[in-house]
């Protein structure tokens, strides 16, 4: 952020105030990385407040936007910008989440698995046993499942060879609330520097 402005006065106690605002607001990376900081902070609140929204399907919480709230960094600041990250393997998880995407299996594999039931959610089918499990082809992918005494199948995982994330509207925070935060910053950087 970069604030430049002239002042011409006379003389007294406004010049001196205005000198030693001017002063402050010359340290440009100094209040970039104050602004960065609140704005990690601001970040982090959010994704911790989308974390308690529950399970779309009314399952177990798997806590994703508390992994994205942890791997929320402020990464650096200049005179020009500050950086705030979200690092490890979250950043694609997460912008999926902001933008959309689509979801195609990493490579040497044919499908997706989508846990049909709950207590699948979070275990990939490659960590259980290889007989636990019976595949059912259909047209659009497969089944993985326990066969009933029956002959039906209790499925476990629906297979499909991509699946479409939609955008989230409210992964990121409001811009009235990072402005609101960011003047909030500044206004306290001013009076304490």
């Amino acid at each position: 952020m970069l604030l430049k402005f002239t002042v011409k006065a006379a003389k007294g106690a406004q010049v001196e105030q205005i000198e030693a605002l001017q002063k402050k607001l010359s340290d440009a990376k100094g209040l970039n990385t104050a602004v960065g900081k609140a704005f990690e902070k601001t970040l982090r609140t959010h994704f911790r407040f989308l974390d308690r929204r529950p399970n779309k399907r009314g399952w177990k919480k798997s806590h994703f936007w508390q992994k994205i709230a942890s791997d929320t960094v402020f990464a650096g600041a200049d005179e020009s910008k500050a950086v705030v990250a979200i690092g490890n393997s979250s950043g694609s998880k997460f912008a999926a989440k902001v933008f959309g995407a689509r979801i195609r299996p990493k490579s040497g594999k044919k499908f997706l698995a989508i846990p049909a039931i709950e207590a699948r959610y979070g275990i990939s089918p490659s960590s259980l046993d290889k007989n636990e499990l019976q595949f059912r082809r259909t047209r659009k992918g497969g089944l993985l499942g326990q066969i009933r005494a029956d002959g039906t199948m209790q499925v476990h995982y629906w297979l499909v060879r991509k699946a479409d994330t939609p955008r989230d509207p409210q992964a990121l925070p409001k811009k009235e609330t990072v402005l609101s935060a960011a003047k909030k910053t500044i206004s306290l950087y001013i009076k304490t520097k």
